[in-house]
């Protein structure tokens, strides 16, 4: 093994780490996010308002001396500023994240090796496969509070895989098959073409893996337009009350989506 190619299998090692560190993180911090703000909004049932209304009302009685209402904005102020850190960091990491994986196309130019190509690949298919995990949408319902101002009372995330099982269980099949076609099987399928075209440069098989490949390609926009039609459905099941804003898991899987098309263009290219 001579020092170039050396070189360039280290560089795989501390690019794709790197990268599945931001995954992870970015993913981590969504769940965190998650977890707060689903402990925010059992905080702020009904039974709690009663009670906190209560306590502001003893409170008041008491000209202060009991600080039980201010104790509990104290809380929810913390938990809510906690939510609020996490989520910026899930979208910080993902920032990183994308922006590693364009610096990594830019290299390549330079590097125009087998090994970029398969650096590439891997840090895709950590984007694919955090983007099937990671939530893509969070239902949220909000309430004015004193002090805190507009604050989430109701909250309901979706991934790509729990959105499934969520469709199957409701008895959409049909939409459920064909976002699991367009969103997993084709995407695996996809990822497997072109592993064997970076890794099997000689071998038979290479030419029909490259015609398949191809073909797949031609697919590749309706992943983005199967996620538009996911995020809508949800979308208009959550109620005039609540708000859908769209979370890390669209930005990953979107990134996938466009990096493979970048890929598969530079892999076809070279053979």
């Amino acid at each position: 093994m001579n020092k170039k190619t050396l070189a360039q299998l280290l560089y795989l090692l501390i690019m794709s780490g790197f990268c599945a560190y931001l995954a992870y993180e970015s993913w981590g911090q969504s769940v965190a996010y998650e977890h707060r703000i689903t402990a925010l909004s059992e905080k702020l049932s009904m039974s709690d308002n009663f009670k906190s209304t209560s306590k502001k009302v003893l409170e008041t009685l008491t000209i202060g001396w009991y600080s039980g209402y201010t104790e509990d904005l104290d809380e929810l102020s913390e938990q809510k500023q906690r939510a609020e850190n996490h989520d910026l960091l899930a979208h910080k990491y993902t920032k990183l994240f994308v922006a590693t994986l364009v610096l990594m196309f830019l290299l390549h130019i330079f590097l125009q090796s087998s090994i970029s190509l398969l650096a590439l690949l891997l840090v895709t298919v950590m984007a694919l496969v955090t983007g099937w995990f990671a939530p893509i949408l969070a239902i949220i319902a909000y309430q004015d509070i004193p002090v805190l101002g507009q604050t989430v009372f109701q909250f309901e995330s979706k991934s790509i895989v729990s959105a499934l099982f969520k469709l199957y269980e409701s008895g959409q099949v049909m939409i459920a098959v064909v976002i699991f076609v367009f969103t997993i099987l084709t995407p695996i399928l996809k990822s497997l073409m072109m592993l064997l075209l970076i890794i099997s440069e000689k071998l038979h098989f290479s030419g029909k893996s490259l015609k398949v490949l191809k073909s797949i390609g031609k697919w590749s926009m309706l992943d983005v337009f199967v996620i538009a039609i996911l995020v809508t459905y949800f979308t208009t099941k959550s109620g005039g009350a609540t708000d859908a804003t769209l979370q890390i898991g669209v930005y990953y899987f979107t990134t996938y989506v466009i990096a493979s098309m970048l890929l598969t263009y530079l892999i076809t290219h070279k053979k």
